[in-house]
């Protein structure tokens, strides 16, 4: 017997799932025998159950929600460490993973598209002793992110967050990271740098559109310091979706790093859209590791 488990973030999109989520199970009916739903109601919710269902033998998880859901339910499968089949229903403002799959956006097409779906294998980056899908930056991007409002965010989409970030990099600080890959000893003073799994970053593909969902490596983006006139130069680009050149910042891959904060022990990190783990940073690229429902 086919068994599927569906994780619901009732508020996510200003609670849209209500009016989704029947049409989720109908759809999930005709292609599994058994599909569960559970509407998550504190933050680890999602984890724990994406969790439990992996190691209790379903055959597949969907979760709806926002890159918040998105990333606890797929540290509940990291945990677990069981091959299984994933499926999401993106219902964020950025949705930078259905982006790069392809996924639709607007819920009643990604669900459509369940109809007539393959799944594909992902890579996934563990950051600590947590798990990643999309990014984990350091530096004014966190700051920027914390202060976007709900109403920026439901009025504007992805562009709340870089007219944010715009603010914010007109009165900007720099920090020294220090960078250890496998193969060699970095330092770098950056106001902003940003561990990437995919080719969309807030909803732009300006910083690694050579970046693939299972590339095996992590691409990681130094900013360069910026003066107001850099500033000014770069948002037609950003706007247009011209890639940054290696004028305002370096671009690395690789499959692990250590990075250190030489100054500042306090800077904080964003993952996934929230809050990220505390410096040092231990990245490392787990590849092709999620099996996920994508448009044929």
């Amino acid at each position: 017997m086919k068994r599927c488990l569906v994780i619901i973030n009732p508020s996510s999109g200003k609670e849209r799932a209500k009016y989704h989520k029947d049409d989720l199970k109908y759809q999930l009916d005709s292609m599994f025998d058994y599909v569960e739903l559970r509407e998550t109601r504190q933050r680890g919710d999602a984890t724990y159950w994406a969790k439990e269902a992996s190691l209790c033998g379903f055959d597949s998880i969907f979760c709806m929600g926002g890159d918040g859901t998105l990333n606890e339910t797929i540290n509940g499968l990291a945990l677990a460490n069981k091959p299984i089949h994933f499926g999401f229903i993106p219902l964020g403002t950025i949705n930078d993973l259905a982006r790069a799959l392809q996924i639709p956006l607007h819920p009643e097409a990604a669900i459509s598209m369940l109809s007539h779906c393959k799944t594909i294998q992902v890579d996934i980056g563990k950051v600590n002793d947590k798990y990643f899908v999309n990014t984990v930056a350091a530096g004014i991007l966190p700051d920027a992110v914390g202060h976007v409002s709900v109403e920026q965010k439901t009025r504007l989409g992805p562009l709340a967050y870089f007219l944010t970030g715009i603010k914010t990099l007109q009165n900007h600080t720099t920090s020294l990271f220090k960078i250890e890959t496998e193969q060699e000893e970095l330092i770098y003073r950056s106001p902003l740098i940003i561990a990437m799994l995919t080719n969309s970053i807030g909803g732009f593909r300006n910083v690694a559109p050579q970046a693939r969902v299972n590339d095996g490596k992590i691409w990681l983006a130094i900013f360069k310091d910026f003066s107001y006139l850099d500033l000014l130069k770069m948002i037609p680009d950003f706007l247009s979706s011209t890639p940054l050149s290696g004028e305002y910042m370096t671009l690395l891959t690789l499959t692990k790093a250590r990075i250190t904060l030489l100054e500042d022990p306090l800077l904080h990190t964003n993952m996934d859209g929230d809050e990220g783990p505390n410096f040092p940073l231990n990245l490392e690229i787990l590849p092709s590791f999620l099996s996920i429902y994508v448009p044929k």
